[in-house]
């Protein structure tokens, strides 16, 4: 599994061997980017917006294919059914290499399936509460909670899907309970939420874009610090100090894909998230530019596994 000294050992190496691989032969069939969620989403804007600049330096098309479904295992399992020649790339998240290895019984490691490629960017958590709701920061929803036990809820993408873990971590902080209400993905979640039939949501800016300031008020983010973006949006950790949980999407191959086609992916977009362009439309849907080598991610990947595992248990999540 994902704590295996050994699997990133391994994972490290495969990513210093396409770090020192010498230039190969350019393949001209398209590179595709497979997506674990509906075309539309953040994860789809991520993609196109980053494929429209890779292509060029590439020198070859970038196609997107949406492929949702299992919470990303749908993706994942078609990803590894394709040859091992880097011609066909998943965009990850901590949900399938991260989450799902712990709550869900795969025939497969991720760790150990998958070859880090490069990271492109992060995002927070943000709370948004509906207009009904009677708080306007983080403070003022936890103590009108405790106030009212039972009477409050929160909406999630599903039972064990980073939104409703990184709800159970900021609930155990802040001592409280809420009722949890499991969506099957975010977008039924938002919908409700808009509709005023839940009273919570932790969600991508991205799901907000339209709803803010409208039926949904924005008290709190899950980032380090205020977004540029939200800079009227308090963290969590001006309220409760130390808290930090972001999310990520990074390309990742099929273990055993060719060192210098893997890095000469690796080195396109890690070119392409310095052009100011690519950062600001990443940034317009809430997502920070975050360019990591093989060896970067993989390690991003190691670390963010401890905060998630604390979610995990938080959240009472069992394996099925």
């Amino acid at each position: 599994m994902l704590d295996r000294p050994a699997t990133f050992a391994r994972t490290l190496a495969l990513a210093l061997a396409c770090a020192c691989a010498p230039a190969a032969a350019q393949d001209s069939r398209p590179l595709t980017i497979v997506l674990p969620f509906p075309a539309g989403g953040g994860s789809d804007a991520i993609a196109r917006a980053l494929g429209e600049r890779i292509a060029p330096k590439l020198g070859r098309a970038v196609v997107v294919d949406a492929r949702p479904g299992g919470s990303g295992l749908v993706a994942s399992r078609y990803v590894l059914g394709q040859p091992a020649d880097g011609n066909v790339m998943f965009l990850a998240s901590p949900t399938v290499m991260i989450i799902l290895p712990r709550i869900t019984k795969l025939e497969f490691d991720p760790v150990q399936a998958f070859m880090p490629v490069a990271n492109v960017g992060a995002n927070p958590f943000i709370l948004g509460v509906h207009q009904s709701v009677p708080a306007r920061d983080l403070r003022e929803f936890v103590d009108l909670v405790r106030r009212a036990p039972g009477r409050y809820n929160y909406a999630s993408g599903g039972s064990g899907t980073s939104t409703h873990l990184v709800a159970a971590l900021v609930l155990k902080r802040a001592e409280v309970d809420l009722v949890h209400i499991p969506y099957k993905g975010g977008a039924p979640a938002i919908l409700d939420l808009v509709a005023g039939h839940v009273h919570a949501y932790f969600g991508n800016p991205v799901d907000f874009r339209g709803h803010a300031g409208g039926a949904v008020r924005l008290i709190a983010s899950s980032g380090e610090r205020r977004s540029p973006d939200l800079p009227e949006v308090p963290t969590i950790a001006e309220t409760y100090p130390g808290f930090r949980l972001v999310t990520w999407n990074g390309l990742v191959a099929r273990a055993g894909a060719p060192a210098p086609a893997v890095e000469r992916v690796a080195r396109a977009v890690v070119d392409a998230l310095k052009d100011p362009d690519l950062a600001q439309a990443l940034r317009r849907i809430g997502v920070d530019p975050l360019p990591q080598s093989p060896v970067e991610f993989a390690e991003t990947i190691r670390r963010d596994r401890l905060l998630w595992d604390d979610a995990i248990r938080t959240a009472n999540i069992r394996i099925d």
